[in-house]
């Protein structure tokens, strides 16, 4: 072979290879590795609820929803379960609901949880981390902003505020 027939193989070998390492970088970084995400229809399931009612997200078919995956241990879940309440409180007779998910724990612990924060709207217990896993959730708390139609509007890994709440409400009550 030729020198300059060998100079432009090498060349186009390597420029193929560069392309195929930009395609598997680009291919991994917008993988969402089965994560529902916004735009995404949220998926279904079914969890007992602490007072022991069996309960299906698709019940609530209609409504705007918010998922919110905590435990009673995680400091951050503590910090932003009176923002939760508040959001509810001022917003449940507009058609919103608020699904809080605990993460492995027992009803009492839970339930004591509950009273000492005043909570009042619902939560359902995911003992064997189902749902955890379903919604692959990561960090929590984890919150997920679910419009009327059943839609995923919003995720949010991380504790929030009342202001910010009350913005993502509004977008999925709308």
């Amino acid at each position: 072979m030729k020198k300059q027939t060998r100079y432009w193989v090498r060349r186009i070998l390597l420029l193929c290879l560069v392309g195929l390492v930009g395609y598997a970088i680009y291919q991994v970084s917008t993988d969402t590795g089965g994560k529902p995400v916004e735009g995404d229809e949220a998926p279904n399931f079914t969890l007992t609820t602490l007072d022991g009612k069996q309960m299906s997200l698709s019940d609530l078919k209609g409504k705007a929803v918010m998922l919110n995956f905590w435990g009673t241990w995680c400091p951050p879940c503590k910090t932003e379960m009176p923002a939760i309440q508040q959001a509810y409180m001022m917003n449940k007779n507009r058609g919103f609901v608020v699904v809080s998910i605990n993460i492995r724990e027992n009803e009492l612990p839970v339930s004591n949880f509950a009273k000492q924060m005043g909570l009042t709207f619902p939560i359902w217990m995911d003992k064997e981390r189902e749902v955890v896993k379903q919604y692959k959730i990561g960090p929590i708390p984890s919150s997920f902003f679910i419009n009327r139609e059943g839609v995923i509007e919003k995720r949010i890994e991380g504790p929030l505020q009342l202001s910010q709440l009350q913005y993502f409400i509004n977008q999925i009550i709308s």
